[in-house]
């Protein structure tokens, strides 16, 4: 899983249309359109991962968007860009079993992101067929691991809880750094570093990024991806700029 830094798009689903949240606050920030539009144009771009989630079901704890989801994996295993391999799509929001993130795994996502139901069970990691196709999402907001939409605190150290994850076999931590997320405020590297030290799996960094320089820092800090949302839809930079930091 990224043998190579990658740069992750993300089309995030909020009643059905693809939206950036500010914050991590539920109905802020700016809505995009269409997610297979966004998704198709990301594919040719140049993407070799999508990142979906389904902010509704990140909330409500259950999947609402899986239409919409479905029909952005159907684009994504089409490919397109360069060479029309498919695209690797990576699912989070709202999948609270096994049994739920299996059948997604069947269905054609290729790795399926656990957090609220992780953080609260870390033992579902093991009853997921497969927990190298898993990616434990550590959401954090004053340094403490959030849940359910990222509007509950639990009192877990990020960098403490990755290091739990890896030695349940999972195949990446992701962590948003949710103070950060959809401001365009810069990243935070030290907050990526520390999980980076904690594992040796790859590490995912999300939130914040807003220039070239951001993504580079977080190459630089050992991020195995960037998943990059905002500066993307407002034209702070291309996929491709990023790609070739």
């Amino acid at each position: 899983m990224f043998p190579e830094f990658e740069v992750v798009p993300a089309v995030d689903l909020q009643n059905g249309q693809v939206v950036q949240l500010v914050g991590g606050e539920r109905d802020t920030g700016t809505r995009y359109g269409d997610p297979v539009a966004a998704a198709r144009g990301w594919i040719a771009a140049g993407a070799e991962t999508l990142h979906l989630v389904d902010l509704d079901g990140a909330f409500e704890g259950e999947r609402v968007n899986a239409a919409a989801i479905d029909d952005v994996v159907t684009a994504c295993k089409a490919g397109g860009g360069d060479t029309d391999d498919p695209v690797t799509v990576q699912l989070g929001g709202g999948i609270r079993t096994a049994a739920a993130a299996d059948s997604l795994l069947e269905r054609g996502v290729d790795r399926v992101i656990l957090g609220t139901a992780a953080v609260e069970n870390p033992a579902i990691v093991s009853e997921v067929t497969a927990p190298g196709r898993v990616v434990v999402s550590l959401d954090a907001s004053d340094g403490e691991v959030v849940v359910s939409g990222w509007t509950e605190g639990t009192g877990l150290d990020p960098a403490e809880a990755a290091g739990r994850y890896a030695d349940l076999g999972v195949g990446a931590i992701l962590f948003t750094d949710v103070d950060v997320e959809g401001r365009m405020s810069g990243v935070r590297t030290d907050r990526v570093e520390r999980i980076v030290e904690a594992v040796d799996i790859p590490v995912v960094a999300s939130g914040g990024v807003s220039t070239l320089a951001d993504v580079r820092a977080l190459r630089d800090a050992g991020a195995a991806a960037v998943v990059v949302g905002t500066a993307l839809y407002e034209g702070a930079f291309t996929l491709a700029e990023a790609q070739n930091v």
